[in-house]
């Protein structure tokens, strides 16, 4: 697969054409909704162009999937309930599998590690140190999780029950909260969506390697902690 296609069709798609059409579609929202007004003329032109690009915008997709389709790892990510084929080129297209030697340099990258006990972020004057894209596609694809109630779905409902009665060992600059006092929903829901996404990339991360014919270790709850059972991609869809 050639990344560097793949990633600037993903660019045309998302950084063009998409916002383009949602830009339009915003101004027509804002003339029907009072909160703007144009004349007869400018409307229509709007509303042409905002029909162009939504053409253009599917035409884009089905030239990336059409690319895709026959990619071995695409056909397995794509056999997960919630992930389509632009979610997966997407992902796949930012992510180099061999630099990636364990599940935890995936997840560094992903921008899913903890750092002093809380969930990594970016700090004023340094250069991240993971792929804000990357990030963000990993939240749409946790988002097309819930959605369609992927299998996924159970690690974050199991995960947030989990979390319903945890209260703060040290301050949280998350929760804005002292020690001993209870997580907010917000940082509950933060807390079981990064669990659920890391056990994608974990499963990604094993699938990808195998199928590339590269080394693969046992996740290090199961190589370290001695876990005997850990999910495997296949109970997932895979």
């Amino acid at each position: 697969m050639d990344q560097t296609f793949v990633r600037a069709m993903v660019d045309l798609r998302d950084r063009t054409l998409q916002k383009s059409r949602i830009a339009f579609g915003n101004r027509i929202a804002a003339v029907e909704n009072g909160k703007d007004t144009m004349d007869d003329l400018t409307r229509k032109m709007i509303e042409k162009w905002s029909d162009q690009f939504a053409i253009l915008e599917k035409d884009c997709e089905k030239d990336l999937k059409a690319y895709l389709k026959d990619e071995r790892i695409i056909q397995r990510m794509c056999k997960v309930k919630g992930l389509s084929y632009i979610l997966a080129g997407k992902l796949s297209s930012m992510i180099d599998i061999r630099r990636a030697d364990t599940i935890s340099a995936l997840w560094r990258y992903a921008g899913m590690s903890v750092v002093d006990g809380h969930a990594e972020k970016l700090v004023k004057g340094e250069k991240a140190h993971f792929n804000r894209r990357l990030k963000t596609t990993c939240y749409l694809v946790a988002s097309s999780f819930l959605k369609c109630k992927s299998p996924y779905r159970q690690i974050y409902d199991s995960a947030r029950q989990k979390y319903e009665n945890y209260v703060h060992t040290v301050a949280c600059p998350i929760c804005k909260k002292e020690t001993g006092e209870p997580w907010r929903d917000g940082h509950k829901h933060a807390a079981a969506l990064r669990k659920m996404i890391k056990i994608f990339l974990a499963h990604l991360w094993m699938v990808w390697r195998e199928q590339e014919g590269l080394p693969i270790r046992e996740p290090y709850v199961q190589e370290q902690l001695g876990h005997t059972h850990i999910s495997s991609p296949e109970e997932f869809g895979w």
